[in-house]
């Protein structure tokens, strides 16, 4: 691993097996020795089929998910469940999740959503501006009006929803932003702008990101490094332009046939 890292991965096992199947060894684990890490500086993009164990990845880095075996470290320090971390921690982590409506509470107005973060964590608001105008600047971060601010999601389309959904991260200041399928549901032009966007946030804020896809289609426009899940395990893992050049695992060179089988139809 990287003594530059800021997220380190080691070994890292899950399963959802019954007592039963864990003693017969009958059913495979959903991530099986993963080991990989993350500089403070870059995006890599974690790319499988679904049930390649992906998303089952991200949520341990988040903390969202018991591993049972391995070590998750974030700056050098075991990443535990979201209920037990620091305040600092949880504010350092934040998520973009694959549904951007499903994501934030349709009763509540997008200033409030916003604004709800820093009531959670308090030393993560605005110091020298009020938080209308705070909430205005981090709109116009993701590319929104401030009119957005009094509106609902349900008034509001799929990209914008998630453009909410990121500006309500990076109200607390994250180091680490964990994206989850973040455009697969978002239509194609929608999806270009929304990768424009985190690859700029990235440069403008020093952020790390931990992008998790299906779509080796979109990986080249945002990430740095590429690593291939296939059947809990990583099968791969190389730069974007390596990757794609030079893909070194039979899997690897199967999810590009398929994604320049669907750009050709």
């Amino acid at each position: 691993m990287s003594a530059s890292a800021l997220v380190e991965v080691s070994d890292l096992v899950v399963n959802f097996h019954s007592r039963r199947e864990r003693r017969r060894g009958s059913a495979p684990n959903a991530v099986d020795g993963v080991s990989f890490d993350l500089s403070a500086d870059e995006t890599l993009a974690i790319v499988g089929e679904s049930g390649s164990g992906k998303t089952t990845v991200a949520r341990c880095v988040v903390g969202l998910q018991a591993h049972q075996e391995g070590t998750v470290l974030f700056d050098g320090a075991p990443v535990g469940p979201v209920t037990r971390r620091s305040p600092a921690t949880r504010r350092a982590i934040q998520m973009v999740f694959q549904d951007p409506a499903a994501s934030l509470n349709p009763r509540m107005t997008v200033r409030s959503i916003i604004a709800e973060t820093w009531r959670t964590h308090p030393s993560a608001a605005p110091d020298g501006l009020t938080w209308d105008a705070a909430i205005d600047e981090l709109l116009a971060d993701v590319g929104l009006d401030p009119d957005v601010a009094t509106r609902r999601a349900t008034a509001l389309s799929g990209g914008q929803c998630q453009r909410v959904s990121i500006a309500r991260a990076l109200a607390l200041r994250p180091r680490l932003l964990v994206c989850d399928e973040a455009v697969s549901a978002l239509d194609v032009s929608v999806q270009s702008q929304i990768l424009r966007l985190l690859a700029g946030l990235r440069a403008a804020r020093g952020l790390a990101i931990l992008f998790i896809t299906h779509d080796l289609g979109v990986v080249r426009q945002i990430a740095d490094r590429v690593a291939v899940m296939h059947r809990g395990r990583l099968v791969e893992t190389a730069t974007a332009d390596d990757l794609f050049e030079q893909p070194g695992h039979p899997y690897t060179r199967k999810l590009l046939d398929a994604a320049l089988d669907l750009e050709g139809a």
